[in-house]
């Protein structure tokens, strides 16, 4: 009899040990697949951040480029306005400058007009006073 009840509880131990065992595997085996759901779930995020790090990277890689690149423009444009407004200066400088010139010319013009006009009349009087010959007026 006790050996009865020794042997039913060896068979009752060993098979809560195998329960015991069969939930162990259970657990472990639920555990990764936890693990692997999470892990999966934490690498996709993760993939995701990275592959909009990289959009973002490039994104500023471009806008960094077009940045210098309208910077370069708008200083060719400085340059080229700045060049332009010495040329109108420069123009304006030369209008001026003509206008000065004509005005001499004009002035001489008239200088020589005059004097044209006083020699003619000069030599008119001389000549009603002194009949030479008027071929040659140097002498």
């Amino acid at each position: 009899m006790l050996s009865n009840i020794y042997r039913q509880h060896t068979e009752y131990v060993s098979v809560l040990k195998q329960k015991q065992e069969k939930k162990k595997k259970e657990l472990l085996t639920s555990g990764e697949q936890l693990t692997r759901h999470i892990l999966d779930g934490l690498n996709n995020d993760v993939s995701e951040c990275y592959k909009n790090q990289k959009r973002i990277d490039h994104a500023c890689k471009q806008l960094t480029t077009q940045s210098n690149l309208l910077l370069k423009q708008s200083q060719a444009w400085i340059t080229l306005i700045g060049q332009f407004t010495d040329a109108l200066k420069e123009l304006g400088d030369v209008e001026n400058y003509s206008k000065i010139i004509e005005r001499e010319c004009l002035s001489i013009t008239n200088i020589l007009a005059t004097v044209h006009q006083d020699m003619t009349k000069n030599r008119q009087q001389t000549g009603d006073n002194n009949p030479q010959d008027s071929s040659n007026p140097t002498e």
